[in-house]
C-alpha cells in the first residue's frame, strides 16, 4: 500500500510516455501526437488523501492488534503460571491425602485386628464365665444335700467317738 502511494506522490517527467501518432496501419499520419501541457488530475488528491487514511487505519489497526497481541499472551502467560501453581499446589494435596489414606488404612487394619482380639477374648471369658456359672450352679444346686451329708457323717463321726470313748 505504501509503494502505490509513493508511486502515486512522484513527480511525473516531462513530456509523453510514448510517442503516439495520428496514423493507422495504412496511412503514416501528419507524424508524432501533440504533447499537451502537463496538468494534475483534479481528482488525485482525493485517492491520495484516501490512500493515506487507509495506510493510517491499517498501521492504526495493526498496532492495535499486536497491543491486544501482547495483552493476550501477557494474560496467557499468567493464566499458564497460575495453572503451573494450582496443579503443584493440587498434586502436593494428593500426595499428602494419599499418605494420610495410607496411614488411616493401616490403623483401620491394625484396628479391626485388635478387635477381633478382643472379640475372642469376650468368647473365651463368656465361655469361663459359663463354666463357673455351671459350676457355681451344681454346688449351690447340691449344697443342701452335702450338708446334710456332712452332717450326718459328723454325726456319724460324734457317734462313733462316743461308742470308742466308752470303750476305752
Amino acid at each position: 500500500m505504501s509503494q502505490v502511494y509513493a508511486m502515486l506522490q512522484e513527480e511525473p517527467q516531462p513530456g509523453a510516455a510514448h510517442v503516439a501518432l495520428s496514423g493507422n496501419h495504412t496511412d503514416p499520419g501528419n507524424g508524432p501526437a501533440r504533447f499537451t501541457k502537463y496538468e494534475e488530475h483534479a481528482g488525485g488528491s482525493k485517492v491520495l488523501r484516501m490512500l493515506e487514511e487507509v495506510i493510517t487505519d491499517s498501521k492504526k489497526t495493526e498496532a492495535d492488534a499486536i497491543a491486544a497481541e501482547q495483552d493476550a499472551q501477557a494474560a496467557y502467560e499468567n493464566i499458564m503460571k497460575e495453572s503451573n501453581s494450582a496443579i503443584a499446589t493440587y498434586t502436593k494435596k494428593v500426595a499428602n491425602m494419599q499418605a494420610d489414606l495410607s496411614k488411616d488404612e493401616e490403623d483401620h487394619v491394625a484396628t479391626k485386628a485388635d478387635l477381633m482380639a478382643n472379640l475372642k477374648e469376650i468368647e473365651e471369658l463368656h465361655e469361663a464365665l459359663g463354666d463357673l456359672k455351671r459350676s457355681c450352679d451344681y454346688v449351690m444346686k447340691n449344697f443342701d444335700a452335702r450338708q446334710a451329708a456332712r452332717a450326718a457323717e459328723i454325726d456319724a463321726l460324734n457317734e462313733a467317738k462316743a461308742i470308742l470313748s466308752g470303750a476305752k
